[in-house]
């Protein structure tokens, strides 16, 4: 991985998000050997519980995982549920 591998992902990530939506920064998890990135609206009315509106996107490495975070928060903004 790169520098410029890194910028690129983080540039699919932005240009793929849709209008209203927070997407956090990715944390590696020693655990599970894994890197996560959680999105959600900030528009969705607060209520207890999950969001109805949220993504967590997982890779191997953090470009893999920003990657993986635009794919998904193009499908979302598309209307579909990402697979």
């Amino acid at each position: 991985m790169t520098a410029d591998d890194l910028e690129a992902a983080w540039a699919a990530v932005h240009d793929a998000t849709p209008a209203d939506w927070y997407v956090g920064r990715p944390s590696y998890h020693d655990e599970r050997h894994e890197w996560v990135i959680y999105g959600f609206d900030q528009h969705e009315r607060a209520v207890n519980g999950a969001r109805s509106r949220e993504w967590t996107a997982v890779g191997t490495t953090e470009v893999a995982c920003l990657l993986e975070t635009a794919r998904c928060l193009r499908e979302l903004a598309a209307g579909r549920v990402p697979l």
